[in-house]
């Protein structure tokens, strides 16, 4: 049960998509609805009515070059969040936090990373098989292994991956061996000698599409504005969900676990307002 105003958060979240597609369109970077807001854009014309986030995907490429410019030119209502940016950020992709704004699960309120309202950013890596190969696959290891040091340290573990071997390595080395690992993965093979595209599913690039699904792009009307969409977008959409313009059952209409939002206070204020509590009940 949602106790917040889903409608209200999706507009918020529009906002923050509109801002991504005018620093795209200005520097001819290529991006994708993916996943649940690529189903809403050719299902619904919007939002699936009862989805509480959105998705983009971009090609490696595109999706480098997006970082160097929302370091020159994001507007300052947003953050655009990674490792570099936020010490205390664990995921494989970015992400476009909306600053003065909160979107957290609700036991992860005292973990100390950016937890405004936010857009998915996930890499399309160019690879030339279906699967990561041995060599890279053990890349991918160490980059969930060691991205998850911050989280067992709060005890999270469970929400990336939780092992208690971690506690014997410290944080820079962690950061260090996670961050040398990504970059000879995704370096590994040229974008001509590729035939597929891989993306994040359950876990770091391990869900594939061939190259051809992602050669084109085109627009979709998507609310009150007009976003991008892969040309192929329905053989993807069908190899990963199948017949996706059939609606769900009812049990299966609802959004990402037990998260707090609200639009108009920062997740600060309900990391310290927890720590007053927390001392007011240790005090009596």
């Amino acid at each position: 049960m949602r106790d917040f105003d889903l409608r209200a958060l999706q507009l918020k979240e529009l906002e923050c998509l509109k801002e991504i597609d005018r620093l795209c369109r200005k520097h001819k970077i290529e991006y994708f609805l993916s996943w649940g807001s690529a189903i809403g854009a050719i299902r619904h014309k919007g939002f699936i009515p009862w989805d509480d986030d959105i998705d983009v995907s971009m090609k490696m490429d595109d999706y480098l070059r997006f970082k160097e410019v929302c370091a020159q030119e994001l507007d300052a209502k947003y953050f655009y969040q990674d490792w570099e940016s936020d010490p205390y950020y664990y995921s494989s992709w970015a992400k476009i936090r909306i600053n003065d704004t909160t979107s957290v699960m609700a036991d992860m309120v005292d973990y100390p990373t950016h937890n405004g309202i936010c857009i998915d950013i996930f890499p399309l890596l160019p690879y030339p098989y279906e699967k990561l190969d041995k060599r890279d696959a053990w890349l991918a290891k160490l980059v969930t292994f060691f991205s998850s040091k911050r989280l067992n340290e709060y005890h999270l573990g469970k929400y990336f991956y939780e092992n208690d071997k971690l506690k014997y390595f410290p944080s820079a080395f962690c950061d260090f061996v996670r961050d040398h690992a990504y970059a000879k993965l995704i370096h590994s093979h040229k974008h001509e000698e590729c035939n597929y595209y891989l993306c994040n599913g359950c876990h770091i690039y391990d869900v594939s599409f061939p190259k051809a699904i992602y050669e084109e792009s085109i627009e979709v009307p998507f609310e009150d504005a007009v976003f991008m969409i892969n040309k192929e977008y329905d053989a993807c959409l069908r190899s990963y969900y199948g017949d996706y313009m059939q609606l769900p059952p009812m049990e299966q209409r609802g959004g990402h676990g037990n998260i707090l939002v609200d639009l108009e206070r920062d997740y600060k204020t309900y990391r310290s307002e927890r720590s007053s509590h927390a001392n007011e009940k240790s005090a009596l």
